[in-house]
């Protein structure tokens, strides 16, 4: 009923919807579809077929329509085609297998799709099928696959650890890494793929999030290099580079420390180099009015006896003389030391007394001991050893002046220890009752551009060089240290060889200093 009451609603019936053209589109999409599309009547003859099923069976649509499989195909494929039919006429519910046979001179591979065709009382009249065939997704899967086994051996072949990280809501998801990035993620790809960064927060320097961000906002590529500490490898330094791509980024990770050591190396050889042709220069200008004070101390020695002086006197006078001449032949030393490390010698190897390597450091280094240091020697029976005369003085002069600089202000002891151990390794220990090297610092105490010194006062490579200089002549370097009580620094050197027996020896007991055993 309608009512002309003000603010009344008025109800009109809403208009039927128009009916659609279902035959017209059906046709329409079937002749879109890159798959078969097909229906049959209950004795198996085509009643539909599109294009795509046509060109499946190599026939036209007109030779198709009316004729049933055994007059299309070959008698085995229309059984198996007909025993399919029947089952999916019995099924209330679709039927779906995939099928691998040969149709028109092409082996395919399908996925067949097939159910009961009803009117609308439910009559069943016939059936319909959709066959795709799945040879080109195949392809295509394969191509992927080969496509990715060809990028992971282009990326497992560089000199570079390669990762793939993927945005997502959590952070960044790793999605590739290769060999070189495993041993550098301390993990395998296998159970690294698809997990966060963040779960391997040892790693997290791969890709910093505030990196991550300026290269996803900006596009621009970031290369850099950075330096890091890694656990069982110490400092380390990388040349990094990250590269968006869509909202992946790809990230290279070239460990470059080798080429920076060489590089320092390289400079501190050209500083010393300078140093070795200066202190040439001073040497040469000191020797000459040295010889002459020492030519002249002689002369005075010889006037003085004949001067008729009281002998408390000509004692007096004699002693001073004495000390004067200790003091020109200490500074003759000097200059023979500084001549010897200028001159540039060889690192071959060659025989030499210990001892005398030793006390030419002491001299060196005499004048930064301090003197309220005592300086003990406590020398074994050593004989020659295999070793290079610059370098050790080198090595032992580093040492010496590190066990001076670790003293208490207040003065403390350096013990020099020599020993033989066995018949074929010379033990050489710098020991001093100093402040003592943290528990944590003696991993790292060999590495290079390790200091515990203020920016300034040291360059990490002190102790680097010596431990190279050692391994280079064949010998082995260790070190033992106490928070408060001190350090010891032990240099083991080959003795010279005597027979295959010592040499056997030799391998034998430097290797048990290289294993990490303590010797005492």
């Amino acid at each position: 009923m309608a009512s002309s009451g003000v603010g009344e609603a008025v109800w009109a019936p809403s208009p039927s919807p128009p009916e659609l053209p279902y035959r017209e589109l059906f046709l329409a999409l079937a002749e879109a579809l890159p798959d078969a599309v097909f229906t049959k009547d209950l004795q198996g003859r085509y009643t539909f077929i599109n294009a795509a099923g046509a060109r499946y069976l190599g026939l036209s649509v007109e030779e198709i329509l009316g004729r049933t499989d055994s007059e299309l195909l070959p008698a085995e494929q229309a059984r198996r085609t007909q025993e399919l039919d029947c089952r999916a006429l019995l099924s209330r519910h679709p039927l779906s297998i995939v099928v691998s046979e040969r149709m028109a001179g092409v082996q395919r591979e399908w996925c067949s799709t097939k159910g009961q065709l009803r009117r609308p009382d439910g009559t069943v009249v016939g059936m319909f099928g959709l066959a795709r065939d799945l040879l080109p997704h195949r392809r295509s899967e394969a191509a992927r696959r080969q496509s990715e086994a060809l990028f992971r051996a282009a990326a497992s072949s560089g000199p570079d650890a390669f990762f793939i990280f993927q945005a997502d809501g959590e952070g960044v998801r790793l999605l590739h890494l290769n060999a070189l990035a495993e041993s550098l993620l301390g993990h395998e790809a296998r159970g690294a793929e698809g997990r966060l960064l963040s779960d391997f927060p040892h790693a997290a320097f791969i890709a910093p999030p505030h990196l991550r961000e300026q290269v996803w906002r900006t596009g621009q590529s970031h290369d850099e290099e950075v330096a890091q500490v890694l656990r069982g490898l110490g400092r380390r330094w990388f040349r990094r580079q990250l590269r968006a791509v869509g909202d992946c980024l790809a990230v290279t990770v070239r460990d470059i420390t080798e080429q920076r050591e060489t590089e320092v190396r390289q400079r501190l050889n050209e500083r010393l180099a300078s140093i070795g042709r200066l202190a040439a220069g001073v040497a040469h200008e000191i020797n000459n009015p040295l010889a002459f004070v020492s030519s002249n101390l002689g002369f005075i020695e010889t006037e003085l006896r004949r001067l008729p002086l009281p002998e408390e006197d000509l004692r007096e006078l004699l002693e001073a003389l004495s000390d004067t001449r200790e003091g020109t032949e200490r500074m003759r030393l000097i200059v023979q030391g500084l001549q010897s490390l200028s001159r540039g010698e060889t690192a071959t190897p060659q025989p030499l007394a210990l001892h005398e390597a030793l006390e030419s450091s002491i001299r060196l280094v005499s004048g930064r001991l301090g003197g309220g240091n005592r300086l003990v020697r406590d020398y074994g029976e050593v004989p020659r050893v295999l070793g290079n005369s610059v370098q050790l003085a080198q090595v032992f002069t580093n040492l010496l002046v590190n066990a001076a600089q670790a003293l208490p202000p207040s003065g403390g002891e350096i013990r020099l220890v020599t020993r033989l151990l066995g018949d074929s390794v010379a033990v050489v220990e710098v020991r001093d009752t100093g402040c003592g090297i943290p528990a944590e610092h003696l991993e790292r105490i060999f590495e290079p551009f390790f200091t515990t010194k203020p920016v300034g006062e040291g360059t990490g490579l002190g102790l680097s060089l010596c431990h190279d200089i050692i391994r280079g002549l064949g010998g082995v370097m260790t070190v033992d240290s106490l928070v408060g009580e001190g350090s010891t620094f032990r240099v083991f050197l080959p003795v010279v060889d005597t027979g295959e027996a010592r040499a056997q020896g030799e391998d034998g007991a430097l290797a048990v200093v290289a294993a990490g055993t303590r010797l005492e």
